[in-house]
């Protein structure tokens, strides 16, 4: 089943390359037709689960307007927990949430990740072509010092394009009181996903890096910049009740 996943990525990248040399690259040039071929692949990936994504950002969104009812049952059956869980899963089947439902988008990009990974070993690319790109000599080269210099320029925008994206969706959520440190908790997985680079193919690292700018770009669009403009309206609703209420609370004077 694997070899097979990996065959059929193989071959849809393959054909992507020879599309692109199609379009007048030349062929020794093939570190610049490889890059724009992984472009395009992670593209079409992105676009194939945005519809998750989008799925994804509407249960997000429910789950909060649930939450209030959520700290009702946990609170009434504090000493219960089989009724506790019987009565939240009641209340998201009647809600349409999904408890995973705003986990798998994220954890989706992972597998296919590993998937590249033996893909590229399998990559042979024309002996003797130009394989850099920008300051990348060669962007199928196994690293064979971790700690060379574009080993660590790329950890770091690994690391960036895996921590952006997931300050801008943390921002866009509520706080949750007594819940993890989702601050901390995307540096932690930003830190190891830039540390785990440093042993990738330079063109592996190329492929994440872009998928975490098309990551962010869809978490703006659909999280934060919608967020934003709820919170927006939430706080001009407070500020005209609060004008509301001193209005209500001066005494009036009396006319002579």
């Amino acid at each position: 089943m694997w070899s097979a996943i990996v065959n059929g990525m193989t071959a849809v990248f393959s054909a992507l390359h020879n599309f692109i040399v199609s379009l007048g690259i030349p062929e020794n040039k093939e570190g610049l037709s490889y890059v724009l071929a992984i472009f395009i692949f992670t593209l079409i990936i992105r676009l194939l689960i945005l519809p998750l994504n989008i799925k994804s950002t509407k249960s997000n969104a429910k789950m909060q307007e649930i939450q209030p009812e959520l700290k009702k049952i946990q609170a009434k059956y504090a000493n219960d927990p089989q009724k506790m869980q019987l009565e939240t899963s009641k209340l998201m089947k009647e809600n349409n949430v999904s408890m995973f439902g705003g986990c798998l988008p994220a954890l989706l990009p992972l597998p296919i990740l590993f998937a590249l990974y033996y893909v590229f070993r399998n990559i042979q690319p024309t002996d003797g072509a130009d394989l850099s790109f920008l300051f990348i000599n060669n962007v199928f080269a196994m690293p064979t010092n971790m700690f060379n210099f574009t080993s660590i320029i790329l950890g770091i925008f690994a690391a960036l394009s895996t921590y952006i994206p997931s300050l801008l969706l943390s921002k866009s959520m509520p706080q949750q009181e007594g819940g993890m440190n989702m601050s901390t908790m995307n540096i932690v997985m930003s830190g190891m996903m830039g540390f785990m680079s440093l042993q990738f193919q330079p063109i592996l690292i190329i492929y994440w890096i872009t998928g975490g700018i098309i990551q962010l770009i869809q978490t703006y669009f659909l999280n934060y910049r919608p967020a934003m403009k709820k919170k927006k309206v939430e706080e001009e609703k407070a500020a005209q009740a609060k004008i509301q209420k001193a209005k209500k609370s001066t005494p009036k004077t009396k006319k002579r």
